[in-house]
């Protein structure tokens, strides 16, 4: 029978990744999530991923929990772009803009299994041309790796027929203290003196301002409750010395820490990507509750392909696009 004729729950799969240092890491083949993370504190196993019991559970999520989202992550303003003169016009799933790809797009995509080791699984997923109003077509490939320093390095390989706007991230929304806190009570650090100022859609206006004198000045650690009281955060952080030029230059640059607030353990993120969405999840809902998890998501800018002086190429046959996300735990 193929994959064709089978339910989604039929279809759903899951991959444990291990090491020796007592982390497992659990991924599911529905938008190329990341389920579970389990690794040991002090003698004791604890889970630092929000996910649902059930794994069928995210055939319904609408909170794009342990995604990989894209083809372009965030926001796409007026859901539409311009490449090479011509217009295209997306579908839009947040008012009159693009959110994480549009509707079906990679975190509600099946995902093939094409690699698996005890410590990796690779993933693809192919959308066709015009797939949400994206030239293609797109192929893309995640593999997960759990090495034996406690790192979870997520590498993406995307390529397209013709020209379009790839920018993936991951959504996982990371508890450090195994869900017993909301995420206010984590301590944050950014390397990041400047946002990039956003409308009230959340579209970039174009402006990048200092996080001086703002509650978004995490230059130093603090406790996200200190920093912002009851508010929430959901913006893109200019990584400083991020380091990208083009697809072909691009570095690894430090990103951000984020401890438990038992200090006990903590979460360096690292990437190839020029910016960091900080996101405190005021809108997540049953069963978990605002504020139970934070995203780290490594990007290119939100609407960066209608924005001509943020760091963005667009991806074609000669420009491939390579990511590379590293979650690393240290304890």
């Amino acid at each position: 029978m193929s994959d064709n004729n089978l339910s989604n729950t039929d279809r759903m799969e899951t991959y444990q990744l291990k090491n020796n240092q007592g982390d497992e890491l659990v991924i599911c083949n529905y938008g190329a999530r990341m389920a579970q993370w389990h690794t040991t504190v002090n003698g004791e196993s604890r889970n630092i991923i929000l996910g649902f019991d059930n794994i069928n559970d995210y055939l319904n999520d609408g909170a794009f929990l342990g995604a990989i989202v894209g083809p372009f992550a965030n926001r796409v303003g007026g859901a539409k772009f311009t490449v090479n003169g011509t217009q295209h016009n997306l579908s839009a799933n947040e008012g009159v803009n693009q959110l994480h790809g549009g509707p079906q797009a990679f975190g509600q995509q099946f995902w093939q299994c094409k690699n698996k080791t005890p410590h990796s699984v690779t993933l693809v997923c192919d959308l066709e041309d015009g797939f949400n109003g994206y030239p293609g077509p797109i192929h893309s490939e995640i593999t997960y790796e759990l090495t034996e320093n406690s790192e979870c390095i997520i590498s993406g390989k995307l390529t397209s027929e013709q020209l379009t706007a790839i920018g993936p991230t991951s959504h996982p929304y990371f508890n450090l203290a195994g869900m017993k806190n909301d995420s206010q009570s984590h301590q944050l650090q950014i390397n990041a003196a400047n946002y990039t100022v956003k409308d009230d859609a959340g579209i970039p206006t174009g402006e990048i301002k200092s996080v001086n004198n703002t509650a978004l000045d995490f230059r130093e650690n603090r406790t996200l409750s200190m920093a912002i009281g009851q508010d929430d955060i959901d913006d893109n952080f200019v990584i400083d010395n991020h380091g990208y030029v083009s697809h072909q230059e691009n570095t690894c640059n430090k990103q951000a820490v984020l401890t438990s607030p038992d200090e006990s353990l903590a979460l360096h993120v690292s990437a190839n990507l020029p910016g960091l969405q900080i996101y405190t999840a005021r809108y997540l809902e049953a069963p978990f509750t605002p504020f139970q998890g934070i995203c780290l998501e490594p990007q290119f800018f939100p609407d960066s392909p209608n924005k001509p002086d943020f760091p963005f190429e667009f991806t074609g046959p000669n420009n491939p696009l390579d990511v590379k996300i590293v979650y690393a735990l240290v304890k």
